[in-house]
């Protein structure tokens, strides 16, 4: 149960406030009660909230970063607290090294983009060289292979063919000569002829003999060196033009490469410029930051506000440094902190109220949309531990209104409501023994301590569920405890020579 706070206001002046107080202890002694120490019991609506101060923030936050991975100077900075749309500029950087960068580097890319339009067209003359050497180096190679051919089958046969007829014509002549030289001789002996014919029938004899000879030796030189030498020759024209054709085929594909190397180097250049020059355009656009939802504008962050020094004209920022947080004011929240003995009874989309000093008069619902799992630390209270759980109260608009993010803010969270049951104040019912007691004047006697059973209660009241019957006049004290001290609930000993009026005294009674 929780502690109860019961304020009685009491003032008093002088030693007439003594005099009150004497006369109200001696009528308890007596056995009367004064009527404002006495509650009647009702039937009542008894309607159950939590009320808890916190800070109203957006719920939703966009922290903005320089994410260049460079340092930069601020050359335009918008107003903070200043209300923004979205896509509105927040701050510009300066950009003057990365334009002189940007400009070498469209340059480097025309002067690539025309190297690889050479490389191609070097490419495409390559290619048709290497047909035509080609084309040209197999043709070479089929004529010396058609003319070793004709000169096998064809020339050398009929050569040969010639130089035996060439044999056979100069045999013939010769046994012509030599038959005639012979009769000659006889003829001579017989003086039929004189001897100048014989000799010219001798050396037509010899004539034949050495053509006849020579015939033969032109057939022995063609077997043994014409026909093996020129055979050679034709065959060694078909290697040499296979050769060629080989030589030409790997050249070919030799100088393709070297073409498309320089093809594929130009167009990879032109990539990896183009590539840094798309990337130093975006890393420009990061030099002007723009605002991604409507908000109002905060500097840095507001959890590490050393940093805010930096966000100023002319600063000097880097690479993942928060320049600006826009919480988007849209939709707000209330963030609490709830006492452990509370946060049972609340569960996520409970309605709520909120209302605000900054803006008087103004209440907006809202509904729970978040508890949290873990308590954390609340501070102490003697020795104990305070836990304390963080709430979440969303508001469900703002009614057309521009809240400012951080201002304290009051929830009051609905968790049940009954009508038509008894009720009683809290500090009425007592814990003792185990059990639920309270203390009712009946009949004008003593008071009487009676248990009762309790079940829902508020901030003030507590529903009475037995023992207790409507019309009950129930002490707003425990006399038990008046009798231990002396003194009346709110009593406080005073000076009687005191002028001064007292001030408001608290009584706390755990349940």
């Amino acid at each position: 149960m929780k502690t109860i706070i019961v304020f009685a206001v009491i003032a008093v002046l002088g030693s007439g406030g003594v005099l009150l107080f004497n006369d109200a202890r001696s009528s308890t002694t007596e056995g009367t009660v004064p009527d404002d120490m006495l509650y009647t019991v009702i039937r009542d609506k008894l309607t159950v909230t939590i009320t808890e101060n916190g800070s109203l923030n957006a719920k939703e936050s966009e922290k903005i970063t320089f994410e260049a991975q460079r340092s930069a100077k601020i050359t335009f900075l918008i107003e903070e607290g200043k209300s923004v749309e979205k896509d509105e500029v927040l701050c510009r950087l300066e950009t003057t090294d990365l334009e002189t960068e940007l400009q070498e580097l469209e340059l480097n890319i025309l002067q690539t983009e025309a190297d690889l339009d050479t490389a191609k067209t070097e490419l495409e003359i390559q290619q048709s060289e290497n047909v035509a050497n080609i084309q040209k180096a197999k043709i070479a190679l089929t004529k010396s292979k058609n003319e070793l051919e004709r000169y096998r089958d064809g020339d050398a046969p009929k050569e040969r063919r010639n130089l035996e007829v060439a044999i056979k014509e100069a045999e013939t002549n010769f046994s012509r000569s030599k038959k005639k030289y012979e009769d000659s001789v006889r003829l001579l002996e017989q003086d039929y002829i004189n001897k100048s014919q014989v000799e010219q029938d001798e050396i037509e004899f010899e004539r034949a003999d050495i053509q006849l000879a020579g015939s033969k030796r032109d057939l022995e030189i063609f077997d043994q060196y014409t026909l093996p030498m020129t055979s050679t020759d034709k065959t060694t024209a078909v290697a040499d033009a296979q050769r060629d054709l080989d030589n030409a085929d790997k050249r070919a594909k030799s100088t393709l490469h070297q073409k498309e190397v320089a093809v594929t180097s130009s167009t990879s250049r032109l990539s990896q410029l183009t590539k840094k020059r798309d990337k130093l355009k975006e890393m420009i656009e990061k030099f002007t930051i723009k605002s991604p939802s409507p908000g109002i504008v905060i500097y840095g962050e507001p959890n590490r506000w050393w940093y805010r020094d930096e966000i100023k004209l002319g600063g000097q920022i880097w690479g993942g440094f928060t320049l600006f947080t826009i919480p988007d004011l849209r939709v707000m929240q209330v963030n609490i902190e709830i006492h452990e003995a509370d946060i049972n009874k609340l569960e996520v989309g409970q309605k709520a109220t909120v209302t605000m000093d900054t803006y008087p008069g103004l209440v907006l619902d809202g509904s729970v949309t978040k508890i949290a799992s873990i308590a954390g630390g609340g501070g102490r209270r003697g020795r104990d531990e305070v836990k304390k759980f963080s709430v979440e109260v969303t508001l469900d608009s703002t009614k057309g209104e521009t809240l400012k993010p951080g201002i304290s803010a009051k929830a009051e969270i609905f968790i049940d409501e009954r009508e038509d049951v008894l009720t009683a104040p809290l500090q009425c019912v007592f814990f003792e023994e185990g059990k639920h007691h309270a203390f009712v004047m009946r009949d004008g006697s003593e008071p009487v301590r009676v248990e009762v059973k309790p079940d829902l209660s508020n901030d003030s009241h507590i529903q009475i569920v037995e023992g207790l019957a409507e019309g009950d006049k129930l002490l707003l004290y425990n006399p038990r405890l008046h009798e231990a001290t002396g003194s009346l609930p709110g009593e406080k000993k005073i000076d009687p020579a005191a002028t001064q009026p007292t001030a408001p005294v608290a009584l706390a009674e755990p349940e």
